[in-house]
């Protein structure tokens, strides 16, 4: 026991300062490089190399191994944080206004189409493929493509011409 200790004592004097250097050159951060150099000394003492003999390449790896997973831990709690952050953002009076007013002009403007282009506009926005619309209005598929650019502009002049004068103009997207 007294020789283990000791093998890990000379080790931790002559290896801890390049670990530290290696680490930090990783985690970007001294104090983070050395917390994870003890991290790994701590795992040497209580689950040691089977191969005693390259224990200071299992030390570096070892090391290494725990500071990219920092990296790691680091970079996914900020993409987490950062949707967090954006969800929190709570919509002004004003837009969810403008939202419900746009919402209904839609719908207006919906009306002023036939009932041809509205369901074939709605089943695509529901993500219908051109053959299942097809089947649905009783057309050929090679003629969806068409009904779809003819009614969005149908569309998109009905919402423009119904909002001419009462707001700016919003273009409607397919």
């Amino acid at each position: 026991m007294a020789d283990v200790e000791s093998t890990i004592h000379r080790l931790y004097e002559t290896e801890f300062a390049a670990l530290v250097r290696h680490a930090s050159y990783i985690v970007g951060s001294r104090e983070i490089a050395e917390e994870v150099v003890q991290e790994a000394f701590i795992r040497l003492m209580t689950k040691p190399p089977r191969d005693t003999n390259r224990v200071a390449a299992w030390l570096r790896t070892v090391v290494n191994n725990l500071a990219l997973d920092h990296v790691r831990r680091v970079k996914v709690e900020e993409r987490v944080t950062e949707r967090i952050s954006m969800s929190d953002q709570a919509p002004t009076v004003e837009e969810v206004t403008m939202t419900q007013f746009d919402r209904e002009r839609v719908q207006q403007s919906l009306g002023a189409l036939s009932e041809r282009d509205q369901k074939a506009l709605l089943l695509r926005h529901s993500g219908y493929s051109y053959k299942e619309i097809a089947e649905k209005i009783n057309c050929p598929v090679e003629q969806v493509g068409v009904i779809l650019i003819r009614a969005l502009k149908k569309l998109k002049q009905a919402y423009l011409g119904d909002n001419a004068g009462s707001s700016p103009a919003r273009e409607v997207q397919a």
